[in-house]
């Protein structure tokens, strides 16, 4: 085909585009823009046809009256994938390009692609297949029996999950614990904002995808039941709100999320807005407000609250010894694939975990079944002696003794651990107020906790390995304590180094 004729039959195309075209959600595009925005739930999708070159340019309105079906059948994600893939498949075959495509563009566009990425080969075989079946051309006719024969690999469905990888997989029991402390931390010292520990929390608690928690509103969350009610992705409905899953909420969390509300409240924001605006998460604003549908007006759209939740906590991580002490890294499907795998690993069945995790079948949860590593290590294997000032379990500030702590003895300020000792092992900043942690052990992973350099920290440690080693029949249970004993041990670490450092200092006056 000449560019003279390809060129004409564009412009014939271009005139037989409608004026207007319905996508899944409900919104309405004009097809014959160079630039498509819609709303899809809390998603803002967007496709510039402008960044197709030359050779392609022509071909733009045949790929609009490819994808139009599309549009009307699935959601944006899919339609932005067909997009995208079919760009990236422009851009390589662009130099061996004659007017065109052939089955032989196709396979050697195949051949050339990382093995990671083949499985999107489906959806540009998907694309071209439709592409000949409404009958446009610019695709060779062959190219359709060509599709069908050749095997197209999918995509290895929950690899990181299957083999634990340590930067997109699951966290592992000792990341989980830091990750939790490390951010409860990081809040008291006014370092991160509510709603960053508030999502945190969500993402442990219900394991949904980022979509879900954009999705969500003031309303969804029942204080007199601490229920809060997850919007459901990927129905095939209208948008996310057509129906919810409903997860119970823990009493600390539903605290905080109550205060986190409360504050909503006070900033004129109603029970039908969003629980993660747009003006709360990206203080500047977003570069553009599309939203249609006032059903997710003012809500942050998932890939910013995405990106601004990883931002956040990139500065206060953990280090992971997986990746020899490297700051833990962290997105929100880590936590989604974080909550499969526990509950796979407290035996929950497949039919509650597909449940929980808003599933429509359970071909998705075996890969949580397929991997068994034991659910928690010995804390001695996790942590040698030479590793404790690298763990980070412990959060406070070792002092002196009563006299050196915040409040000198105030009321309330005091820790003791009766099953050891009648003497204290530290002091509170914040006078214990409000506190409903279990104390002493939650106190050594508290950023509020000051403990006394000549304190029974030994004894204390003592005890919390003896109950480990009664519970070893159950090693969800005898983990429970793995982050207190760590912390533990960081603060007789800690003790010691300044013990070994005044006796260094008295050698030397002596010598002196």
């Amino acid at each position: 085909m000449s560019q003279a004729s390809n060129t004409s039959l564009s412009a014939a195309l271009t005139v037989m585009l409608p004026e207007r075209v319905f996508t899944r959600s409900g919104s309405s595009i004009d097809p014959r823009s160079d630039v498509w925005e819609w709303t899809d739930g809390p998603f803002a999708p967007r496709i510039d046809f402008g960044r197709y070159n030359t050779a392609f340019k022509s071909f733009v309105p045949l790929l609009k009256q490819t994808l139009i079906p599309f549009l009307k059948r699935h959601s944006s994600g899919y339609i932005l994938n067909l997009d995208s893939e079919f760009h990236s498949f422009s851009v390589a075959i662009d130099a061996s390009f004659t007017g065109v495509i052939t089955p032989q563009h196709f396979s050697n566009y195949a051949a050339r692609m990382l093995a990671a990425r083949r499985w999107r080969l489906s959806l540009l075989s998907l694309l071209l297949r439709k592409w000949v079946e409404l009958g446009f051309p610019g695709v060779d006719p062959k190219c359709e029996t060509y599709l069908l024969e050749r095997c197209i690999p999918g995509g290895k469905k929950g690899e990181p999950v299957r083999t634990r990888d340590p930067i997109r997989g699951p966290f592992s029991e000792d990341e989980y614990t830091a990750l939790h402390s490390a951010v409860n931390a990081a809040y008291g010292r006014e370092e991160l904002p509510l709603w960053s520990l508030v999502i945190t929390r969500l993402l442990l608690a219900c394991g949904g995808r980022i979509s879900q928690y954009a999705s969500l509103k003031i309303c969804d969350f029942d204080r007199d039941s601490a229920v809060l009610n997850l919007p459901h992705a990927k129905t095939g409905e209208k948008h996310m709100r057509t129906s919810f899953i409903a997860f119970d909420i823990g009493p600390q969390t539903t605290r905080l999320l109550s205060d986190y509300i409360d504050a909503l409240r006070a900033m004129g924001n109603g029970y039908e807005s969003p629980l993660f605006p747009a003006s709360v998460i990206m203080p500047v604003g977003p570069k553009r407000q599309l939203r249609e549908s006032t059903d997710f007006y003012g809500h942050c759209v998932p890939s910013s609250l995405s990106r601004c939740f990883v931002r956040i906590l990139a500065e206060i991580v953990p280090p992971t010894a997986r990746l020899d002490f490297a700051p833990l890294p962290v997105t929100p499907k880590r936590f989604r694939y974080t909550f499969g795998t526990r509950m796979a690993e407290e035996r929950a069945s497949k039919v509650l975990i597909a449940n929980r995790l808003g599933h429509a079948d359970l071909q998705h949860v075996d890969v949580y079944f397929s991997a068994s590593p034991k659910i928690v290590e010995n804390i001695d294997k996790a942590i040698g002696s030479m590793l404790v000032p690298l763990a980070r379990a412990f959060q406070g500030q070792l002092i002196e003794d009563e006299g050196h702590s915040t409040h000198k003895g105030a009321v309330g300020s005091r820790i003791v651990d009766f099953r050891v000792s009648t003497d204290p092992v530290g002091s509170c900043s914040g006078k214990g107020s409000g506190c409903a942690f279990n104390k002493p052990v939650a106190c050594y992973t508290c950023f509020r906790f000051e403990p006394w350099l000549d304190a029974p920290h030994e004894k204390v440690l003592q005890r919390l390995e003896r109950e480990r080693e009664r519970c070893l029949t159950d090693e969800r249970m005898a983990a429970v304590n793995d982050e207190p004993i760590q912390a533990v041990k960081e603060v007789i670490w800690l003790c010691s180094q300044v013990q070994k450092q005044r006796g260094q200092d008295k050698t030397e006056d002596a010598a002196s």
